[in-house]
């Protein structure tokens, strides 16, 4: 009795040794990018495009990309591109703020850019500083977090206030889009030296 109950015992332990715990990387069945423009909530798939890291020597920075494309996006349309450049490797729980300058050859630039096209095809953007020019809005602005970064995967959340709609005539228009409650979690590519 007490050798079959010390069996048990021990067969119990080795497969909750097994089991995988809450550092583990999980795999993950489908991204998704998550977020609310102007209040409105849209959800875009992330199946065949993941999120790069990079180096730019030139820089030198650090960058991360993603193209995320909605549904019905033929590439000009329901889209959301993210990008990201840091003077370090990225890491999880820091706040990269747009405003926040990185020198690109010396010359200071913004940290993140965010562009959107919604389903009618009008492109938003924020690339810019914030500042000052009569006759022009410049009150672009962004946020970026990652709260996971493993070999394979990465999550975080983002917002950002965005500026548009762009005309091939006129250029970048003086209309104010928020994007809120941004969140993403989608496979990692990392292309690092």
């Amino acid at each position: 009795m007490k050798t079959s109950a010390l069996f048990l015992l021990l067969s119990l332990l080795a497969l909750a040794s097994c089991s995988p715990t809450s550092d583990d990387p999980q795999p993950q069945a489908e991204g998704f990018v998550r977020f609310k423009v102007d209040g409105v909530q849209k959800e875009f798939k992330v199946t065949n495009t993941p999120m790069g890291f990079t180096f730019d020597a030139n820089g030198p920075v650090y960058v991360a990309t993603s193209v995320v494309l909605g549904p019905d996006s033929d590439g000009t349309k329901n889209f959301l591109n993210m990008a990201l450049r840091n003077e370090t490797l990225f890491q999880s729980g820091v706040e990269y703020q747009m405003q926040n300058p990185i020198n690109y050859k010396g010359v200071p630039m913004v940290r993140i850019l965010l562009t959107y096209a919604n389903e009618s095809g009008q492109i938003f953007n924020a690339t810019r500083f914030q500042q000052a020019i009569p006759g022009i809005k410049v009150t672009d602005d962004a946020r970026w977090k990652f709260t996971k970064i493993t070999d394979n995967w990465v999550e975080g959340t983002f917002e950002g206030v965005l500026l548009g709609p762009f005309s091939p005539t006129s250029g970048r228009g003086n209309t104010e889009l928020k994007i809120t409650e941004g969140q993403f979690s989608m496979a990692l590519l990392k292309s690092l030296p």
